[in-house]
């Protein structure tokens, strides 16, 4: 069964098979050279190994056109004995700017909680990214570490162990 959340005019539905090709053109445009991240993968076994590596996984859509797939956001590397998860996301960049990463990151972070009883969300970018990390620090992330070209941030999910870490 679907696992479908939705926030404002976002629906977020969990990937599947019939998603492939739609979820693929996200990472690998059409026209566009073969793409790295895909690997030269088909568009089934690229969504296949995508959701194997992943909690959840959920592709963004907007309400008023609920087949067309514009993003995906996930959760995945759980961390149980740290009480961490982390969390992730695309979207096409005509939707961008628009509130639409922040509500499916909203819905992930309270779905974390509930389902995984986390209490902090770590979430990784490339430091060129400034869109990234702008919007990452908005949501109330925090530059951990910086390797290379990677960033890792960090939410704390309870202001109380927040505290604890920073003394």
């Amino acid at each position: 069964m679907d696992t479908v959340m939705s926030k404002g005019n976002i629906i977020l539905k969990t990937l599947s098979d019939e998603d492939a090709l739609a979820f693929y053109r996200l990472y690998n445009p059409e026209g566009a050279l073969e793409h790295v991240i895909t690997g030269g993968k088909s568009p089934l076994e690229f969504t296949r190994h995508i959701i194997s590596l992943c909690d959840e996984i959920y592709s963004i859509r907007m309400l008023d056109a609920p087949d067309i797939i514009i993003g995906d956001c996930a959760l995945h590397d759980l961390n149980q004995s740290n009480r961490e998860i982390e969390i992730g996301g695309t979207l096409l960049p005509g939707y961008w700017g628009k509130g639409i990463m922040k509500a499916a990151f909203e819905l992930l972070i309270a779905r974390a909680q509930q389902q995984y009883l986390v209490d902090k969300i770590i979430a990784k970018t490339e430091k060129g990214n400034l869109k990234a990390l702008k919007f990452a620090q908005k949501m109330g992330f925090k530059t951990t570490t910086t390797k290379g070209d990677s960033v890792m941030l960090i939410k704390y999910l309870d202001e109380n162990i927040q505290t604890v870490v920073n003394k």
